[in-house]
């Protein structure tokens, strides 16, 4: 069996820390609600194929079920009035629900029209996992993308959850189909239309692409671009599990500040505090103004002798998008100039912690903006912030 991606796991992780929202997404009435609708809008909106009569059709869901390792019932339909080419996957009261929409079905060749049934009956398996956690946190980000009230980290929480979801599902239908091949055609043809596609030709296409941008990522909410879904089941077709290093850089790359989710989030507001700690440790730095200033940021900053030890905190800047580091270079900026009486000694202070941080080019462009100063009168800053900084520390001695 495919297992979820780690992505998957830390999704479920975050929202079961948020109660409420856990608890009314997984409470049984909510699932009845939601199954009622389902079930509505298949039987007013969908022809539903009998197995009688499509013997071609439901013998490929028996393959791709075989081969999936599920064993409950499915129905297929078609959908009424809808011209766009897809297929979706409904779970109603253990019974998976697969719509076609368009002219999808006379559209692909039979090895195609296997893979979309075995992407489509993944996402059954993926809701199975974790003991069903991953179908309450499927329906969590859906509600995510349709609050107007979400933040750009949750928006961009989902964009990946369901980046992911695509791409294990791709891999259940590899698993049925055993090829390739077919996975990446189906996917192109619905999405152009066209009624002959060369797998490995799109394949080079997708790479051309990556080659020329090392940078390429992912765009759009619901599914991965087709160029990188393709590269992606490549991947995993020669190297399998240890394509997905590659597959986690290629779908998230390092984005900026502004491309966050909530767990790069959480990530650079844990650096932050242990900058912060890290500059309110002097004694002489413990002023009004600037535990006022520390406050802002986090509302249990310690001091002193409480403070937590700031293990590999280098290593993590290292790693981060320049706006990140920017945006570290202005924290440390802001506790430079909040408390005129202590004069320059924050300044060279916070000169010092950016070279100790590996932030010291950033901070350094940080005073020259700030300053309006040439890079000459930075270094020359420098210089004399850090003799003061020194001449303080050796008469405190």
């Amino acid at each position: 069996m495919i297992s979820f991606l780690p992505y998957h796991e830390k999704t479920v992780q975050y929202f079961k820390k948020q109660l409420k929202a856990w608890q009314f997404f997984s409470a049984a009435q909510q699932k009845e609600d939601q199954v009622k609708d389902l079930r509505n809008e298949l039987l007013k909106n969908t022809y539903r194929f009998d197995e009688s009569s499509e013997p071609g059709l439901y013998n490929k869901i028996a393959i791709a079920k075989n081969k999936l390792s599920l064993t409950i019932p499915v129905a297929a339909y078609q959908a009424q009035h809808a011209e766009e080419l897809n297929a979706t996957v409904a779970f109603i009261e253990g019974e998976a629900h697969i719509v076609f929409s368009g002219n999808l079905i006379g559209l692909l060749d039979d090895e195609e029209l296997l893979a979309v049934i075995g992407h489509e009956l993944a996402h059954v398996q993926l809701y199975a996992q974790l003991n069903g956690d991953l179908e309450v946190a499927d329906r969590i980000v859906n509600a995510v993308v349709n609050n107007l009230a979400s933040t750009p980290a949750h928006y961009e929480t989902a964009r990946l959850f369901n980046l992911y979801t695509e791409i294990f599902c791709d891999r259940g239908a590899y698993m049925v189909t055993e090829n390739y091949k077919p996975v990446i055609s189906s996917l192109v043809k619905i999405a152009t239309g066209l009624k002959t596609v060369n797998a490995d030709h799109y394949m080079k296409q997708a790479e051309e692409i990556f080659s020329s941008d090392a940078e390429t990522k992912t765009a759009g909410i619901s599914h991965p671009e087709n160029f990188i879904r393709a590269r992606a089941i490549g991947l995993w077709h020669q190297k399998g599990i240890e394509a997905n290093k590659e597959i986690v850089q290629m779908i998230e790359g390092n984005g900026g500040i502004d491309e966050f989710d909530l767990f790069r989030q959480e990530q650079v507001t844990h650096i932050t505090h242990q900058i912060i700690e890290k500059i309110v440790r002097p004694e002489w730095m413990q002023t009004a103004s600037t535990m006022a200033l520390a406050q802002q940021f986090d509302t249990n900053i310690p001091t002193a002798e409480k403070v937590s030890p700031i293990d590999g905190l280098n290593l993590q800047i290292e790693t981060l998008h320049q706006s990140a580091k920017d945006y570290l270079s202005y924290v440390l900026y802001d506790f430079t100039a909040v408390d005129a009486t202590l004069e320059d000694m924050p300044l060279g202070y916070c000169f010092q912690l950016a070279d100790e941080f590996h932030l010291g080019a950033a901070f350094s462009n940080t005073v020259k903006k700030e300053r309006k100063l040439t890079d000459k009168k930075v270094s020359s800053l420098k210089k004399q912030s850090l003799a003061s900084l020194q001449s303080h520390q050796t008469n405190s001695l």
